[in-house]
């Protein structure tokens, strides 16, 4: 609806009730600037400077109104002017109820946080940040990648993976030690592992995560060693003749040693190895083993 009011003519204008009503009406449109706004928007004005606010134009529930600006606060409301006029009657009523922003408080559902206001762009600002804006498909890009992405990282944001951190500097932020690995080597899980007395030498609990096997040294035990033979020595304890040895010819073949008399020969095998453990660890370089720590 466009109104063109001639109020510019000889014979004098008629200023009736419903005159009036059509000029409410007419400037009762500007208030859609409020709706398109959007609730708690600064339509014009309001320069912060310092500690002070200039006066400007702002819209609060679709109303554009008149903000009076001042000194900052953390509120602003509402106030209601009602101006009282003499009518011919001669009765005095309401006839003007005016609106003004404020700093200020008052009672909740006319009360709002300063803080909350946003300045509306121009349209010409808004122009130039669409066109600088991802477009749809750029956005469907982002998302393709950021799906590739979150998928490939899916075990370090469950917490489920362990890097090597061979550094002696400290770790990064938001990560930390996995200390379950501290002087360990990870071995691959087998659930198709069986243990075999025969072939292993232990139950290596390939087939149970988290199972800590394996020792640093180890010393072994006679069931360990390899079949093998030893070189003897024949004791001469009385200094008499040496013994002669004699091979069995029977079911357990082997040699034996006879002679000596009522004083008798000692037979020794020399000893061999000096019973410490051996080494039990492969080639190795010592590292932190990290996990991640994310808030």
């Amino acid at each position: 609806m466009r109104i063109n009011i001639k109020f510019l003519q000889t014979g004098g204008v008629p200023l009736t009730n419903d005159l009036m009503d059509l000029l409410q009406d007419a400037y009762s449109i500007f208030n859609v600037l409020g709706e398109v706004a959007g609730h708690l928007t600064i339509l014009s004005g309001c320069t912060i400077t310092g500690q002070s606010v200039s006066p400007g134009i702002v819209a609060i529930n679709g109303d554009v109104l008149y903000f009076e600006g001042g000194l900052i606060s953390s509120s602003v409301y509402i106030h209601t002017a009602q101006i009282t006029k003499t009518f011919q009657d001669q009765t005095d009523k309401i006839l003007v109820e005016k609106k003004t922003v404020k700093f200020g408080l008052s009672t909740p559902d006319n009360m709002w946080n300063w803080a909350d206001f946003k300045r509306l762009d121009t349209i010409k600002v808004i122009m130039e940040k669409l066109e600088e804006a991802a477009t749809q498909l750029d956005l469907t890009d982002i998302k393709k990648r950021l799906e590739v992405l979150e998928m490939k990282t899916a075990p370090i944001r469950n917490d489920g993976v362990v890097m090597i951190w061979p550094r002696n500097t400290p770790i990064p932020l938001f990560w930390k030690e996995c200390t379950d690995l501290r002087g360990r080597t990870p071995i691959g899980y087998d659930p198709n592992y069986i243990y075999n007395s025969t072939i292993h030498a232990l139950d290596y609990q390939l087939n149970q995560m988290g199972a800590n096997i394996g020792d640093l040294s180890h010393k072994l035990i006679v069931a360990e060693l390899a079949k093998h033979g030893h070189s003897a020595f024949v004791n001469n304890d009385w200094g008499g003749a040496y013994p002669s040895v004699i091979h069995s010819t029977g079911g357990n073949m082997g040699y034996g040693i006879v002679g000596g008399g009522d004083n008798g020969w000692s037979f020794s095998v020399r000893p061999e190895g000096g019973d410490k453990p051996h080494n039990n660890v492969q080639p190795s370089k010592v590292v932190l083993f990290i996990e991640p720590n994310f808030p």
